[in-house]
């Protein structure tokens, strides 16, 4: 065992304490804008969360859009976040996410019969606004999905507009799954700063 300066034995490095020193130093990085760093974190983490969130959601697609929100949420918002135990806070976020898409989908289920017959007693009322605006929210989108970086841009649309899986994204750019991954959520970011709110509507419409 290593000696201090003191001639006390030094505590040995726990595998625990070691992720704890790389997690802490990931989250600083990622606090100033450090992209190798997000991707790092991306990478180590991404499988496990996916596996563990499909316990609750069942399918691929659901699973990969509950982990792709968190991470895109964490790239956001990185200049004010926190994060003490990196992998609790993980598995916790995406717990959170995926039991909050279940509710989503449940209260859906129940409201969409009143909201088809709220929908057909408006048809024809105000149509044309509605249709303006439907119009004006996919060309603000698509503005917004051309000013991405190009890798960026690719990868969000072979996966979001084409609904490949990021295996077959991932062959289609010569990249690994997990890049795409990245890709994707430093797109989703991007598009929720310019058009905050409205994302689900827009990944909706891409993928039309």
């Amino acid at each position: 065992m290593p000696l201090q300066p003191d001639g006390r034995d030094a505590p040995l490095s726990t595998p625990d304490s070691s992720r704890e020193s790389r997690d802490r130093a990931w989250v600083e990085s990622i606090r100033t804008g450090d992209v190798p760093a997000f991707e790092r974190l991306f990478r180590t983490y991404y499988d496990r969360l996916c596996r563990s969130v499909a316990a609750y959601v069942g399918d691929r697609d659901a699973t990969e859009d509950v982990v792709q929100a968190v991470f895109a949420r964490i790239w956001e918002d990185r200049a004010h976040w926190m994060a003490r135990d990196l992998e609790h806070y993980l598995f916790a976020a995406v717990r959170r996410r995926a039991i909050s898409v279940l509710r989503h989908a449940s209260v859906s289920l129940r409201t969409a019969p009143l909201l088809a017959l709220d929908h057909a007693a408006r048809a024809g009322v105000g149509g044309a606004d509605e249709e303006f605006e439907a119009w004006e929210l996919r060309r603000r989108f698509e503005r917004a999905i051309a000013a991405l970086p190009p890798r960026t841009r690719e990868a969000f649309v072979l996966s979001r507009s084409e609904g490949l899986s990021y295996d077959e994204v991932a062959l289609r750019m010569r990249i690994s799954p997990k890049t795409v991954g990245v890709h994707v959520s430093r797109a989703l970011a991007a598009l929720r700063r310019v058009l905050p709110g409205i994302v689900a509507v827009g990944v909706a419409i891409t993928r039309k």
